[in-house]
């Protein structure tokens, strides 16, 4: 009976001494760090999956919290409230396939290259993933599974054919990538394949953007256009940008060859992600953008992550529900 009272005292203690831990506005990110096990997210609370890479694009996963430096709209963080390099926290993954006509010569390579990048990165127990085939329609494939014979599958079955409807196919992935049931934090990205061109015009490449950053997203943009003379300008802008407002990375992917390379960065990048989560200063639950900065404090090197993040009110945090019906089209 004593040793359970002196255990109890012990953890009350523990747990007041780290919630007593709040710095001040000003304080750097080195100056607070919370205990590791601390992997619940909280309303207020803001999570952050991003990478570093120095000059040549190597990434660089030995760093520690007192290696960078965060604002949240201008202000430092209130608190710290986790820290991990190279992550190993679950990962949900939504792989976009352009199915439109005009890959027709190469969907086969493309289709079975993402069928290699998800038996390799996918962890049973663990990660999910699923495949959304996009032209004319946006349709869900392959439900959200660990399993990569059943994506392997899906991604078979597959024929092209039509437009592009490229914005569609990101808001619908990352709808529900936002909505699948998670435990705790969860790192979530997107492998967009596609030549960046929208020829569908449902929505906008801002809305697109929008809705990457309300799902907490990273993409990765695999350009399929021909060339890097010839390239598709427009294409690989919009691919471009959508890669780096959420932290993500463009690469080319416009062979087999370098597809397969794309994909191997791709799986590089998520087992050299780093995560953190804080609480933000003067945090008004209203909807509204917030921006984020976060980079290294040490020179040569560079951080990879979103931009911002929308602050979503807790009422829709809490009624929202945990998983959405299946759409073959947007717009309807």
């Amino acid at each position: 009976m004593r040793r359970r009272i002196l255990c109890f005292l012990a953890l009350a203690v523990s747990t007041f001494t780290a919630a007593a831990q709040i710095p001040s506005p000003d304080m750097n990110i080195s100056e607070f760090v919370a205990p590791a096990a601390t992997i619940s997210k909280a309303v207020d609370e803001v999570n952050l999956a991003f990478t570093v890479t120095d000059k040549k694009g190597h990434f660089i996963s030995n760093l520690g919290p007192n290696d960078f430096h965060l604002l949240d709209n201008n202000q430092a963080p209130q608190r710290l409230t986790f820290f991990q390099q190279r992550s190993d926290l679950p990962l949900h993954v939504a792989v976009l396939i352009d199915a439109s006509a005009s890959v027709e010569y190469r969907f086969k390579f493309e289709t079975d290259a993402a069928a290699t990048f998800l038996k390799k990165v996918l962890r049973s127990g663990i990660d999910q993933a699923f495949v959304v085939a996009f032209n004319d329609t946006v349709k869900t494939v392959s439900e959200p599974t660990d399993n990569p014979s059943r994506l392997n599958a899906a991604l078979r079955s597959l024929k092209p054919k039509g437009n592009t409807a490229l914005h569609d196919a990101v808001i619908y992935a990352s709808d529900k990538l936002r909505h699948l049931p998670e435990r705790q934090i969860t790192r979530r990205a997107i492998v967009l394949i596609s030549d960046g061109v929208d020829t569908v015009h449902r929505s906008t490449l801002q809305q697109a953007e929008q809705e990457a950053s309300r799902a907490e997203v990273m993409i990765f943009s695999l350009s399929t256009n021909l060339s890097e003379i010839d390239a598709n300008a427009d294409g690989d802008k919009v691919l471009k940008e959508l890669a780096a407002s959420t932290g993500g990375t463009l690469l080319a992917a416009h062979d087999q060859t370098r597809l397969d390379s794309a994909l191997r960065s791709v799986q590089k990048a998520l087992r050299n992600q780093y995560v953190l989560a804080y609480s933000p200063a003067d945090f008004q639950p209203d909807g509204s953008y917030r921006a984020v900065q976060l980079n290294t404090l040490k020179k040569g090197l560079h951080t990879n992550c979103r931009r911002g993040y929308y602050a979503k009110p807790a009422s829709v945090a809490d009624k929202r529900r945990n998983t959405i019906a299946d759409s073959t089209q947007l717009g309807k």
